[in-house]
Formats: C-alpha cells, sequence, structure tokens
C-alpha cells in the first residue's frame, strides 16, 4: 500500500468518523427534544461482562459512545497529519483498530430507534456490526506487534483481508439472542465471557510482544505502556455503565494513545 493511498483511505475514514458524530448528536439532541429517547427499562445483566455495574447509569452508558466517536476522530487526524509522509505499517493496522472502535456507536441506534424488545434485521445487524468490531479491534492490534517490520510491508495487503474475514466470519458464526438487549444497548451474544476473555488474551500477547521486543533492542520509549493503557481503556470503555468507569476507559484510552503515536512518531524521526 502506497502513502497516497494509506493517506486517502486516512482521510475518508476521518470524514465518516466526523460524519457519525455530528449525525449521533443530532439525532440524540432531536430524540431527546422530541422525548422519543428511550432508556432501558431493566437492570444491567449480571451475567454479562461489565464495569462498575452497582453504579449503572444510561447516561454513562451514551456518554462512553461518544467518548469512541470522539477518541477516533481525534486519533484519525493525528494520523494523518503527524504521519502524512511516513511509510509505517503500524498506522495501517491502528487505523484498522480506529474502526472497530468506531463500530461501537452503532449501538446508539437500540436507545434512537426504540429496538429494546424489537427483533427485526436492524436488531441483527447492530449485533453483528458490535461483534465484528470487538473481533476486528484486538485483532488489529495484535498484527500492529507482529507485522510491523520493514520485512512485512510487502504482505500488508494480504494481512488487511484475513483480518476483515476473520473478522466477519466470527461475527457471522457467533449466535445473537435477540430477545434480549442489554442495557448498555448491546446484543446478547453467545458465550459472552469466553469471548470477551479471548479478546483480553489477544491484547495481553500483544502486549507482551510489545514489552519484549522494547527490551531486546534496547528501546527507551514509553510504546508498549501506552499501548497497554490503550487496551485497558479500550475494554473499558466497551463495557462502561457508569461514569466512574466511563471516564476512566475515556483517560486511559486517550492517554494511551498519545503516548503510543507519540512514541512511535519520534522513532520514524530518527529512522
Amino acid at each position: 500500500m502506497t502513502i497516497k493511498s494509506r493517506n486517502l483511505l486516512l482521510l475518508l475514514l476521518l470524514i465518516i468518523s466526523l460524519c457519525l458524530l455530528l449525525t449521533d448528536a443530532t439525532l440524540l439532541f432531536y430524540n431527546l427534544y422530541k422525548g422519543t429517547f428511550t432508556a432501558p427499562d431493566s437492570f444491567f445483566d449480571q451475567r454479562q461482562p461489565g464495569f462498575f455495574i452497582k453504579g449503572y447509569s444510561f447516561s454513562a452508558v451514551v456518554l462512553s459512545l461518544f467518548i469512541f466517536l470522539v477518541y477516533v476522530s481525534a486519533s484519525v487526524y493525528y494520523l494523518y497529519v503527524q504521519f502524512e509522509k511516513t511509510q509505517s505499517t503500524e498506522i495501517i493496522y491502528f487505523a484498522l483498530f480506529l474502526c472497530g472502535c468506531l463500530t461501537e456507536s452503532v449501538r446508539l441506534c437500540i436507545p434512537l430507534f426504540d429496538l429494546w424488545h424489537s427483533l427485526s434485521t436492524f436488531l441483527v445487524f447492530t449485533g453483528r456490526i458490535v461483534l465484528f468490531g470487538r473481533t476486528l479491534a484486538p485483532l488489529a492490534l495484535l498484527f500492529d506487534a507482529v507485522f510491523s517490520g520493514t520485512e512485512q510491508r510487502q504482505y500488508v495487503e494480504r494481512n488487511l483481508i484475513i483480518l476483515l474475514v476473520v473478522s466477519i466470519m466470527t461475527a457471522l458464526l457467533i449466535p445473537l439472542d435477540t430477545a434480549v438487549v442489554l442495557p448498555n444497548c448491546c446484543v446478547r451474544w453467545g458465550e459472552g465471557r469466553a469471548f470477551l476473555i479471548m479478546r483480553i488474551l489477544i491484547l495481553a500477547a500483544t502486549a507482551v510482544s510489545l514489552f519484549i521486543n522494547s527490551f531486546t533492542l534496547g528501546n527507551k520509549e514509553k510504546a508498549p505502556y501506552g499501548f497497554l493503557a490503550l487496551a485497558v481503556g479500550y475494554e473499558v470503555c466497551c463495557y462502561a455503565s457508569s461514569y466512574p468507569a466511563a471516564v476512566t476507559g475515556a483517560v486511559l484510552l486517550f492517554a494511551g494513545t498519545a503516548v503510543y503515536l507519540g512514541s512511535l512518531h519520534r522513532q520514524y524521526l530518527w529512522k
């Protein structure tokens, strides 16, 4: 993938993220004004993974979704400006991670269109999209760490296809329980805890790989620490159901990304 084509894709992702942010904000305020914005009528299901469940707040769930929208827009803008002339394989995979984060905003369709007790195709679609994003995001970060070497640049297109195919197949094969929509605006899917554990293991393996590479090369940059923070922040924001969780996740996500991308940018300046 050439720098020009990558920059065009980043620009397209920036436009899409800003349009989604503007559209969701407009629909939210319109529904609030009309009184058609529907909240869940049941408490958080204790069998599902979550953070700070006892302090559940539906407005905090909505806040976490907008955190993702703002985060993706800001991150893509940073990538486009700071890495515009840099041939960095890591940026391509990180952009895919941002695409995974962007899919979280689809959950907002449930309260906006009152899909809590619906068995419509639209509800199934939102569930599949979220599953796709939650598969793509950790795998993209894993490929970022494992296939970021200069010798791997010729395989970028192949790896992108692998990531997309695996994410799509996972989203299609995992069963959805559309009869239950959780109060965090997420359709319940089968083996929810197993899926969460698998994602955490992928992120943990990625962090370990980054730390090993950093120590082996004698690199004093703080990229592994930034990655660890953003990975934790991402997971917390995915399941945030209270203001403490949403704020904690946002701080870790933004701060970790700033450290990780800043370290990556300094590394390429020295090359």
